[in-house]
């Protein structure tokens, strides 16, 4: 239910903007293709793919994977959640079966989804397929951040948010100026007027989130991936504000779940309610996207 209160408010959103682009106080624009951030370029690229709540075997995703898995410049698969019905050893099983019968034989990061721990409440089956999460990975100019945030009773954990500071504090001490940092989880939050409209969070899940944004505030990171919602729309999200209540530092937040569940036009606007994935291709600092349909 609380699900379907974040689309209806956020349908509301899209009806009073009537493009699917939002500015912040900063005036940065948020585009649908390009997103350019304050470094010089250097020749390093990464390209890879972007898709989320398929919420099983269907035809949607299985076309957008081959599609995905044809492309010889994507390294590697972002899923964003929600990539079975209940989760559990058995739909584990069925999607990792799924994904080499489709010809993925890049690396597959997902992030868990609520669907997916239906049946597996501890991630005991996910993560002994799929990966410790949280967990980082460095690719080229690359930082991506594996969290999980599926459980709205929880939001972020306690040990997940030490965890993440700790690894941003690391990777910041280190980076040069074109390398960029990635997160990707499933539930999207803090988009515009969800304090006035609601969201799918609790008391404790806004807590998490509250510390998130804190540590946000701290590291630089110059991307975020999110699902659970099953349309496509970008945002910036505040995560510093000034003495005004201006925001004055923000982070680029796309949502992307197209990937094979029942479409919700309603949430982003009517153009944007549609199956899909997205091709990234990182070039030093900055990133492009294309949309790729079934």
């Amino acid at each position: 239910m609380r699900k379907v209160y974040l689309i209806a408010a956020l349908a509301l959103i899209a009806i009073g903007t009537g493009v699917v682009m939002w500015r912040g106080h900063t005036n940065s624009p948020i585009t649908a293709i390009t997103k350019l951030f304050p470094y010089a370029n250097h020749a390093a690229t990464v390209t890879f793919g972007v898709i989320g709540d398929n919420e099983g075997d269907n035809a949607t995703y299985r076309s957008l994977m081959q599609k995905l898995t044809a492309d010889s410049s994507i390294q590697f698969i972002l899923h964003l959640g929600d990539a079975m019905e209940n989760g559990g050893v058995t739909e584990v099983d069925q999607l990792k079966n799924l994904n080499a019968q489709l010809g993925v034989k890049v690396p597959f990061y997902i992030v868990p989804g609520n669907h997916d721990l239906t049946d597996d409440a501890t991630e005991s089956a996910f993560q002994h397929v799929f990966g410790v999460i949280p967990r980082s990975i460095d690719i080229g100019t690359v930082h991506l951040v594996l969290l999980d945030n599926a459980e709205r009773k929880v939001g972020f954990s306690a040990s997940e948010l030490s965890w993440l500071e700790n690894d941003l504090r690391a990777w910041s001490a280190k980076k040069t100026k074109d390398d960029i940092a990635i997160l990707a989880y499933h539930r999207p939050f803090a988009y515009p007027f969800a304090s006035l409209l609601g969201d799918d969070e609790t008391k404790t899940s806004r807590a998490s989130n509250d510390k998130f944004l804190a540590i946000l505030a701290k590291y630089p990171v110059n991307q975020i991936y999110a699902g659970h919602v099953h349309t496509l729309i970008d945002y910036d999200m505040s995560v510093a504000k000034g003495a005004d209540g201006h925001t004055t530092q923000a982070v680029p937040v796309t949502v992307s779940g197209g990937g094979g569940g029942d479409i919700q036009s309603a949430f982003g606007g009517l153009l944007q309610g549609k199956f899909h994935a997205l091709k990234v291709t990182v070039q030093g600092s900055t990133l492009q996207r294309e949309e790729v349909l079934p």
